[in-house]
């Protein structure tokens, strides 16, 4: 590793977060450990293998490639893919025993044909849209997609979901999706049609709304560590750390300035060390003049615009900071912390943006797995 940029992954913290979502939905939810995008930026396979041993139920990724993937390294528990793919690709879900999420009654038919080409019989979860706009029958339309579900031989109805887009910030219309999908699902049980699985609850969903656990949650950023909501009651431990280095100190005259754009000008005589981190690593440019970082459990602040491969911090008139020190970036050093969420405020995004972006080309190190074969 020539270049000093790394991540850490606590896989203890990972396996308690586990723990406490278990606690929350009860012994008799299934947990959908939603592991995609590469596990939030965490790692796929090190995660999934992770909260496989601590217990998770069932993989959601989001897309055919990842579920692939995870077949590819061993896998044998249920994988999900949450979103679509194009009906040509219909037969890899039947070769490699993924399950779908159906959304149209086109692909069901592809997929039927490629099951029964096979021999098989493959399970699948239907979306139904009660608010999020994005995929699946609008659920007053949907008793008819379901209908003409069932008339397909070769695939089995395992379970039913929906999605809850403002559960951070609309409780009444949270509400009313969680009642709305319920209903559906009575609706169509007085036709004989029952799913074995049904969910809807999102990280906070889970967390806020008890009534949207049904059998079977999706938390996602709640696993990592990560707080969808600043006031989310649930205790989390952050998994990932973003370190990097030192890899230049010089000292400046007042008037000079720092960085592309001269956004940054010295008020007064003082020391730049550079970091080894920029925006082609997924650190945003919008942290450009506003974020900070963590050097000998001391705060500095990021000065001048991010570059493509460095950052650049204002230290003062420290004399103590030398090239080759350790720079947290994300995580805790001493008595200091920077978290997700502090790094998403700053560059007015959001948390998942910020973890789900972090290039997969940086190392990864995985640290406190779990022992027991």
């Amino acid at each position: 590793m020539f270049r000093p940029l790394w991540i850490e992954v606590d896989l203890k913290k990972l396996r308690n977060n586990l723990v406490r979502i278990r606690r929350c939905v009860g012994p008799s939810v299934k947990i959908i450990a939603t592991v995609k995008q590469s596990a939030y930026g965490h790692g796929l396979v090190p995660v999934a293998k992770e909260l496989l041993k601590a217990g998770a139920d069932f993989f959601g990724v989001g897309s055919l490639e990842e579920a692939i993937a995870l077949r590819q390294a061993g896998f044998k528990n249920p994988i999900l893919v949450l979103s679509t793919v194009l009906e040509q690709y219909a037969a890899y879900f039947v070769k490699y025993k993924i399950r779908p999420t159906i959304v149209s009654v086109e692909f069901a038919q592809a997929l039927n044909k490629a099951a029964a080409r096979a021999h098989v019989k493959i399970p699948v979860h239907c979306k139904i849209d009660t608010g999020m706009g994005r995929l699946g029958f609008y659920y007053e339309d949907a008793y008819q997609f379901v209908a003409a579900l069932r008339k397909l031989k070769n695939i089995t109805l395992e379970g039913i979901f929906t999605h809850l887009p403002v559960a951070d910030s609309n409780g009444n219309f949270t509400d009313y999706q969680i009642e709305i999908f319920g209903d559906f699902i009575k609706n169509l049980a007085k036709e004989g049609v029952r799913f074995p699985y049904q969910h809807c609850a999102n990280s906070i969903g889970l967390i806020k709304y008890p009534r949207a656990h049904f059998n079977m949650v999706r938390p996602g950023l709640i696993l990592y560590g990560i707080k969808p909501v600043f006031d989310a009651a649930m205790r989390l431990e952050p998994v990932l750390s973003l370190k990097s280095r030192v890899i230049f100190v010089k000292r400046i005259k007042k008037g000079m300035s720092v960085s592309y754009g001269r956004t940054y000008v010295a008020p007064r005589a003082t020391t730049i060390a550079t970091i080894a981190v920029g925006y082609a690593d997924g650190y945003p440019w919008a942290l450009s003049n506003c974020a900070r970082v963590i050097i000998k459990d001391s705060f500095f602040k990021l000065v001048g615009r991010v570059c493509m491969d460095h950052v650049m911090v204002d230290v003062g008139n420290r004399n103590d900071i030398n090239i080759g020190d350790e720079v947290t970036l994300i995580g805790h050093k001493g008595a200091c912390t920077i978290s997700a969420e502090d790094v998403a405020a700053w560059a007015k995004t959001i948390p998942y943006e910020i973890v789900s972006r972090l290039s997969l080309k940086i190392p990864r190190i995985y640290q406190n797995p779990h022992l027991k074969k």
